[in-house]
């Protein structure tokens, strides 16, 4: 029996390098890491992979963002593109 989760989604990437960017991100699930709220989940291709209607946030290293809790992301939705690196979870908000 599947297991239904609800996982923050990634409402939009505009990180068109990616592999599973097209038409949106078409991964299953992304992580979230790195200095700069990286998204490691991020792969340099040409080729285009992935068939999620919409990728997840699966789990976020930044555990000095406002939405993270128990290293699991509370934000409604996320916006992925380039700041620091060529793809970084740009709703990342430094906690208080």
């Amino acid at each position: 029996m599947a297991t239904m989760i609800s996982l923050p989604i990634v409402s939009s990437c505009s990180v068109e390098t990616c592999g599973f960017n097209h038409d949106g991100c078409r991964a299953g699930a992304i992580n979230v890491s790195g200095d700069h709220a990286h998204c490691s989940t991020f792969v340099a291709s040409e080729d285009k992979g992935g068939h999620a209607d919409h990728a997840g946030v699966g789990a976020c290293m930044r555990t000095d963002c406002t939405y993270n809790e128990d290293m699991a992301c509370t934000a409604e939705a996320i916006e992925v593109g380039a700041s620091f690196d060529t793809a970084d979870c740009l709703t990342f908000e430094a906690r208080a």
